[in-house]
């Protein structure tokens, strides 16, 4: 045998990333550039003869078995590794729900037996594909757009910020104005709304959105024919290709708009690193792939910052944005291949001995955890 066979013999397996988001799945190894397979986090239920999405679930046992048959197709049928001999850098939101974090761990442990996870929140695993100490990360995913401040590390979690602005206000626009240019509801499938979004739909500037509202509107883009299979043609009208993204521009009473909650971010942060976070804005998730998607955002920051109430509380006025080194929709993904990829990420593993004993995870929201071991209320959340 030769000697790097040896040496081959004896080094750890590339650990795998799972980002398991709720309309897609990024799945792949440690240290590669993207990954393996991306697919929609969704399984064929021999019970029902359908497709099952995994979030869609009524109770923890029916939760358990849609984790169980999603981590079967990714590994034995896109990757064909065994789960045993591999880590798994699990890429998790902020806001995921206790219930499925802990379900998620019962199942890599108990059911696959793998040999230790590492849990990494998105913002920061964003901000380290970047390499920059501070960074804003807006995420837009599939339900809500959620922003973070990481500055050194370090999420400030109580600027953490979040509305139902994701894709899926988008294509229930697109839907309406659908049916407003057909003249009756098309009933359209989730999937067929979302090529419709992709191939045809953009983000117009803020002064022709302002124009739409009056009475004299501009000149709308192009009509386009879509083709729809057995519904035949589909007319997607230029006020629908360019109106269906403004759900995440309205604003209301509650200052709930995509840009009012940037700022209202920066805003809680610590004073010192506002004007740092405000140049580093990170874009990710899949609807940031809109067109016309970031130089809206940044002409509407720059015009709400003067405005109150952000006018007499930020002194920000020059916003500057990212590119990121991977497509939008798997930042998060690279970061944790990076994460994986070290040191540090092996060390951060939680055993699967340790998880027997404890039979539980540490979470940013339970005082057991965060909780100095000295304060005088410790023995009591023990108890």
């Amino acid at each position: 045998m030769a000697l790097y066979e040896g040496i081959a013999l004896i080094q750890e397996k590339q650990a795998v990333v799972l980002d398991l988001g709720t309309d897609y799945t990024k799945f792949g190894f440690t240290g590669e550039a993207a990954p393996r397979c991306i697919v929609r986090s969704e399984f064929w239920c021999a019970a029902t003869r359908r497709y099952k999405r995994v979030h869609d679930y009524h109770t923890p046992e029916e939760l358990y078995d849609n984790l169980v048959h999603m981590l079967h197709l990714l590994y034995f049928r896109h990757v064909l590794v065994n789960p045993k001999e591999r880590k798994v850098v699990v890429v998790e939101s902020l806001l995921t729900p206790t219930l499925f974090r802990e379900t998620l761990a019962k199942v890599l442990f108990t059911h696959y037996e793998v040999s230790g996870v590492v849990w990494a929140d998105a913002p920061r695993l964003c901000a380290l594909t970047l390499g920059a100490p501070v960074a804003l990360v807006v995420s837009i995913g599939a339900r809500e757009a959620e922003v973070a401040a990481v500055v050194h590390a370090c999420v400030v979690l109580r600027a953490l910020t979040s509305a139902p602005l994701g894709a899926g206000a988008v294509h229930a626009e697109l839907r309406r104005l659908l049916d407003l240019d057909n003249g009756a509801p098309l009933d359209l499938p989730d999937h067929v709304i979302e090529d419709i979004k992709v191939k045809t739909c953009f983000v117009g500037n803020r002064s022709r959105a302002e124009r739409w509202l009056t009475e004299s509107p501009p000149a709308a883009a192009r009509d386009v024919q879509y083709w729809g299979g057995a519904r035949g043609r589909i007319l997607v009208s230029g006020r629908s290709r360019e109106r269906a993204a403004e759900p995440m521009f309205a604003r209301d009473n509650e200052l709930a708009s995509l840009p009012d909650i940037v700022l209202q971010c920066i805003m809680q942060c610590p004073i010192d690193a506002r004007r740092a976070l405000a140049e580093n804005v990170l874009v990710t998730g899949g609807a940031a792939n809109m067109a016309g998607l970031r130089p809206r955002l940044a002409e509407e920051l720059r015009y709400l910052v003067t405005q109150p109430p952000y006018s007499e509380r930020l002194h920000v006025r020059e916003f500057k944005f990212h590119t990121a080194p991977a497509h939008d929709n798997a930042v998060a993904w690279v970061g944790g291949a990076v994460l994986g990829a070290g040191e540090a990420g092996a060390a951060r593993a939680t055993p699967r001995e340790l998880y027997a004993r404890e039979r539980r995870l540490r979470d940013w929201v339970c005082l057991l955890d965060n909780t100095p071991p000295h304060h005088p209320h410790r023995d009591n959340l023990d108890i």
